[in-house]
């Protein structure tokens, strides 16, 4: 899977947002013959999907370019928008086409205000009586009034909503005991948890996992709760407790690769330098998920059975530290 960044703009300041390295830092945007190169970079191993993300990607200045050169791609079966739904209504003459799906991230009214928060109703309507691929986001970041998200999925009529717990994504917040974040965290995703319980409702992570040794018994009770309302919908993305990540390859508007936005400071590779994504997703997977699945981020951590068991789902950001001793360790005696 690999993802197109379009712009680095966004209508929006989210608290919590994991690609603040990018956001609204320059005004750069993708150039139409640079998405074109991507997509053909993309399609050249069999790969007929991908996702469209910035910043916020409606906001491009040739969105409606991109729009219509997927539409007439033959080679392409799905691309998936990655959007805060509040400009959606400005492409309703073209954005319904059944190439696209529609993960929107929905934002509280206390964060974005009661208007755009009016918007993103709208919008969500709109989607609704237009198209059939679309999901619904939230990103946890502190305990939160969670009765907005509850209200838009009951307009959406959806009984299943992505989730990612939002950490610290500042080089000296990060510098604290991560699994001392997650036990900060863990309150408040477990009571969203429970109002989904209560709401019918199934979520599926994304990223952040609360790690499975910090669960108690009653949690993994809720947790079993929630896992039958996603059977009773066939959801398919039961919730789970912990899972290692998967390679998703975000490109950026100069055709530098980054292994995710957590891990852009990292390290980042060109994409003229691969034959196809392939080869682009093996080169990080060697060079970085190999040695974060080695890795470990305390001491408590080093003898854990899930960390063993490569069910570790504590994000390869937290690791950098620990993977750079594994690979110096690798190059010195291996």
């Amino acid at each position: 899977m690999a993802n197109i960044f379009l712009t680095r703009n966004c209508n929006l300041k989210c608290p919590y947002c994991f690609a603040a390295e990018f956001v609204n830092k320059e005004n750069e945007e993708i150039t139409l013959e640079n998405f074109k190169k991507i997509v053909d970079f993309i399609k050249k191993n069999g790969s007929k999907r991908f996702g469209l993300i910035g910043g916020e990607p409606t906001l491009h200045s040739n969105f409606r370019e991109i729009l219509e050169i997927i539409i007439k791609d033959e080679g392409i079966e799905g691309v998936t928008i990655y959007t805060n739904g509040l400009l959606l209504d400005k492409y309703k003459d073209i954005i319904f086409n059944e190439n696209f799906r529609f993960l929107i991230n929905c934002n509280s009214p206390s964060d974005i205000g009661e208007k755009q928060y009016q918007k993103l109703r709208e919008n969500i309507k709109l989607i609704k009586e237009n198209s059939k691929n679309f999901s619904l986001g939230i990103n946890i970041y502190q305990d939160m009034n969670f009765n907005y998200i509850f209200e838009l999925l009951k307009i959406a009529d959806l009984h299943t909503i992505r989730m990612s717990t939002a950490l610290p994504n500042d080089e000296k917040e990060q510098a604290v005991d991560i699994l001392e974040n997650f036990r900060q965290m863990k309150p408040a995703v477990f009571k969203f948890f429970k109002e989904c319980i209560k709401n019918d409702i199934s979520p599926y992570n994304d990223c952040n996992s609360i790690p499975e040794c910090i669960l108690t018994v009653e949690d993994k009770r809720i947790l079993l709760q929630l896992n039958q309302i996603s059977k009773k919908y066939d959801a398919g993305n039961a919730i789970n407790s912990c899972h290692c990540c998967a390679p998703v390859v975000d490109i950026l508007p100069d055709l530098q690769a980054v292994r995710c936005f957590g891990l852009s400071k990292y390290m980042k590779a060109s994409i003229n330098d691969f034959k196809n994504l392939d080869t682009l997703n093996s080169y990080f997977f060697n060079k970085i998920d190999l040695y974060s699945r080695l890795s470990f981020v305390n001491k408590e951590c080093e003898s854990c059975r899930y960390r063993l068991l490569d069910k570790c789902g504590i994000c390869f950001t937290y690791k950098i530290k620990s993977m750079e001793k594994i690979k110096d360790y690798a190059a010195n005696n291996c």
